[in-house]
């Protein structure tokens, strides 16, 4: 399950990366600034999740 979700989130940004690329080759920097906040709040989540499981696994460790 954690193999396929990785796999749309890369496909999703890949896909909103390239629409954001296009617009702005094609000068349509209004939809190309559109997709900022949406690659902002995938950038937020997966380092909030990264952090999550950090402190998850120096929780599980037994202290020294």
């Amino acid at each position: 399950m954690k193999k396929t979700a990785t796999i749309v989130l890369i496909v999703i940004v890949g896909f909103v990366i390239a629409y954001g690329t296009v617009c702005l080759y094609m000068g349509n920097f209004e939809g190309a600034f559109a997709t900022f906040p949406f690659l902002l709040f995938f950038y937020v989540f997966a380092v909030a999740r990264q952090q999550m499981q950090r402190r998850k696994e120096t929780d599980d460790e037994p202290d020294k």
